[in-house]
């Protein structure tokens, strides 16, 4: 909108309002449409940056969303590793139940050490009989003693065993304890509990009770008076099983790791070793006649025979 202005002031004063009115009106259009405009320019912008806020947040919204679903999809896969390592334990436990279960029981000679061998391999099945001498090939035992358990009495994977006399002394392996009881059958004292692991072999003497533990990779010897912890040792052998003692006061421990025959003296001090480049995997070992008897399950799985000297 244009006004036309005289070249002249006018003389007469309504037409010098009615300029006046007019000039001033077309300023207050002018400031009002520029007002107007940078007003709808911060709206734009205004309006711009809510729209980049809103686009900002749906973006993380969906990014949140995504790492939400990896992370759950990476929680069931573990879940599912987990589970089939389960299995595969679950598996493995049965077949070594069903191995166990499946093993002939070989018949050894009959004397002292083959009775203790019987006897122990017996317990390795999950509870051990009571054996009538001479053996007569009976199918099943005339007493048996024990059962599957952890109360006093009870066996859970019980290994060695040692005779005293009137008393069984049982490797407990599984409750970590040592069983005490009568040749009738009536249980009469454990001991061990918090100072055993996995314990395996038992030897006796008159004053000892001489425990290989492999879970602890130890022997342990306890007083047969009270059954209390006398000492023991750790850092000699690795993974020790089948033990016994000999006349001399000596302990003849299996060094399974070490495929050796570990001797230590009644005090458990280390004194020599037998057999360290003849053996590959010995289970245990046993002494008669002057000789050293020890059961090896290497490739030719054989008994070698030691002299005693």
């Amino acid at each position: 909108m244009a006004t036309k202005y005289p070249d002249e002031i006018p003389t007469n004063h309504f037409e010098l309002t009615e300029q006046l009115i007019h000039s001033t009106f077309e300023k207050i259009i002018i400031i009002a449409t520029e007002r107007r405009d940078q007003l709808l320019v911060q709206l734009f912008d205004i309006k711009q940056d809510y729209l980049n806020k809103e686009n900002t947040r749906k973006k993380q919204i969906v990014d949140l969303k995504k790492l939400i679903q990896q992370l759950m999809e990476t929680s069931i896969q573990q879940n599912e590793v987990v589970k089939f390592q389960e299995e595969q334990m679950r598996q493995t436990r049965a077949e070594i139940q069903k191995h166990e279960n499946e093993t002939p029981i070989p018949i050894p000679s009959l004397n002292t050490e083959g009775l203790d061998s019987l006897l122990k391999q017996m317990g390795m099945l999950g509870s051990f009989q009571d054996i009538t001498v001479p053996y007569r090939n009976k199918t099943e035992p005339s007493r048996s003693i024990g059962g599957k358990g952890s109360k006093k009495g009870e066996l859970r994977y019980p290994r060695g065993l040692a005779l005293d006399g009137d008393k069984i002394y049982v490797a407990d392996a599984r409750n970590r304890r040592i069983q005490i009881f009568s040749t009738e059958g009536k249980f009469i004292h454990e001991f061990g509990k918090g100072q055993l692991d996995d314990p395996y072999g038992i030897a006796l003497n008159k004053e000892w009770v001489f425990i290989s533990d492999s879970g602890l990779h130890a022997v342990l010897k306890f007083s047969k008076t009270n059954y209390k912890l006398i000492k023991s040792v750790k850092e000699i052998v690795d993974y020790p099983l089948g033990l016994t003692t000999n006349t001399n006061g000596e302990v003849l421990v299996v060094d399974y790791n070490n495929n050796r025959i570990a001797v230590f003296s009644s005090d458990l001090e280390f004194i020599r070793e037998i057999g360290k480049y003849k053996l590959r995997y010995p289970s245990d070992v046993k002494i008669n006649n002057n000789k050293i008897f020890v059961v090896d399950n290497n490739e030719i799985n054989n008994i070698h025979i030691f002299s005693k000297s």
